[in-house]
């Protein structure tokens, strides 16, 4: 009785630790491993706020980003999120 006691106790836990893992399947909590940065804000050019590419897009102009972004040492680039449909004619 002992050992089916025993077993039995193992089984539940190897169980328990496999869902847990398939819970996590496909996730990552590194920074590397997510396929975008964090964009706050809609506008069309945003400051890169961080190394791990952290966007802040508040900014109608490259001119007023680059402003911003001189004296902090940073870097500006058109917002990702932003597409274009074509060219006008």
């Amino acid at each position: 009785m002992k050992t089916l006691t025993i077993l039995t106790a193992i089984a539940l836990a190897a169980g328990i630790s496999f869902a847990q893992a398939q819970g996590t399947m496909g996730t990552s909590s590194s920074p590397s491993a997510s396929s975008a940065p964090q964009t706050i804000g809609n506008g069309a050019f945003c400051i890169n706020t961080s190394a791990s590419g952290a966007l802040n897009c508040k900014y109608a102009s490259m001119a007023a980003c680059e402003k911003d972004a001189k004296p902090q040492n940073l870097n500006c680039s058109p917002n990702p999120k932003k597409s274009t449909t074509g060219s006008k004619q």
